[in-house]
């Protein structure tokens, strides 16, 4: 029963696996039949195979589910790490809180023992759980869009190798292999959102939905977002540019863009000049859409928009970056790197602010809005201005962006 998991695994690699893996494993059965899989892949194929289990501190059954893991994994050799997360303060999302460390967590573990990707258990349920979830929040082509098999985060390549496997399968693999594995309690729990979702999964089911379905429509969505991403991609190498770390967009090439290429491309400046995870609200970034068809300018999730002859300018917005600061060397606001003849720690790189773009001469020759010259770093010591390179080129002090020029055109494409 094993041979089909393990074809759906050597699909993901290619037949070009990684000298290091590591696989995320809570105990429950969907991650307890990935870990049995890629035991016997990692044999197969001489891989280092790790495995991390991420204990949130919010249920009491995880200690006897831990261990079921430290058992697992000392019957096959396998290094085995816990890392354990206290980060919970009480306010906001709880669900959302503790799967943004468990990423975060397990990324740091990654990258302390040199692993470059990380397997994680989802399933063909889990895809059409999140479709149904989204689709109760009118989401679009984006929201409705399948898991991807292979993302890069944090820095590493997270790989779902079970993305069209039904959970029950995993449960009659496990069976048939004689494994254990934990339920977890919060599974028959109806408060959760995911757990009322499975049952009407059960009612569709009976009016032909099934699971198999979702995630065929989910994955047309893929599809079809990778389209709108290529048009998108080509329709801002057409209309926009980067100048002085800002996104410059011509105007009438804009309003001559389908609606939704426009929001797409509108929405990526914003997020890319902010370095957001997230895009803004749809509503907010209509509201931000219909002030620049119309020549006004908007603020807009830490970015500002300033629309000056006939060019659309998405810039920082000079308020978010108040208490902006690092060393020479360091990366300034997740984009700018600046370097140069000295790295005094007493030097500071901050915004270069309305003020300091003042003491620019000849800043209006550069064709960039003051705003948008206000946002770029300088080198600051005691008060005054050491260098503004972006502003004003300095043959001694550097300001790059981080991935360079083209960094905001392969984004688009990045997904």
């Amino acid at each position: 029963m094993i041979a089909p998991l393990l074809a759906a695994v050597e699909e993901l690699f290619l037949g070009r696996p990684p000298e290091r893996l590591g696989v995320a494993v809570s105990g429950g059965g969907d991650s307890i039949a990935l870990l049995c899989v890629l035991a016997q892949f990692a044999k197969n194929h001489k891989i280092e195979l790790h495995v991390i289990t991420i204990d949130h501190g919010l249920r009491p059954e995880t200690k006897d589910e831990i261990t079921l893991v430290t058992d697992l994994c000392a019957t096959w050799d396998l290094p085995h790490h816990v890392e354990y997360w206290t980060g919970w303060e009480g306010a906001g999302n709880l669900q959302a809180a503790a799967r943004e460390a468990r990423y975060a967590l397990m990324a740091d573990w990654a990258y302390g023992n040199q692993i470059t990707h990380v397997a994680l258990g989802h399933t063909a349920d889990d895809q059409a759980e999140t479709f149904l979830m989204r689709l109760a929040r009118g989401a679009g082509v984006d929201g409705l869009s399948s898991m991807q098999s292979r993302r890069v985060q944090h820095g590493i390549t997270w790989v779902r190798p079970f993305l069209r496997v039904e959970r029950s399968a995993l449960r009659t693999f496990l069976r048939a292999s004689r494994v254990d594995w934990s339920e977890d309690p919060s599974n028959e729990n109806r408060d959760f959102e995911r757990v009322r979702v499975r049952d009407a999964l059960t009612v569709l089911g009976t009016l032909g939905v099934q699971t198999d379905t979702l995630v065929d429509v989910a994955e047309n969505m893929s599809r079809a977002r990778e389209a709108l991403d290529w048009q998108t991609f080509l329709s801002a190498r057409d209309s926009a540019t980067l100048s002085h770390g800002a996104v410059a967009i011509d105007l009438r090439k804009f309003r001559m863009l389908p609606a939704e290429i426009s929001r797409r491309l509108l929405v990526h400046a914003i997020t890319w000049i902010a370095q957001n995870d997230y895009p803004p609200r749809r509503d907010a970034v209509a509201q931000a859409l219909g002030a620049v068809r119309a020549s006004r300018g908007a603020t807009l999730a830490g970015c500002q928009i300033i629309v000056e002859k006939n060019v659309i300018w998405v810039i920082r917005e000079l308020i978010t970056l108040t208490d902006v600061a690092c060393e020479v060397g360091d990366v300034w606001d997740d984009r700018w790197l600046i370097t140069g003849p000295e790295d005094d720690p007493d030097f500071e790189v901050r915004a270069l602010g309305l003020k300091g773009v003042g003491q620019i001469e000849n800043w209006r020759e550069l064709g960039v809005p003051r705003a948008a010259l206000a946002v770029t770093p300088a080198v600051w010591y005691d008060g005054r201005i050491v260098a503004a390179p972006v502003a004003q080129p300095d043959p001694e002090w550097v300001a790059e962006l981080d991935g360079g020029q083209d960094a905001f055109f392969a984004a688009l494409l990045s997904h």
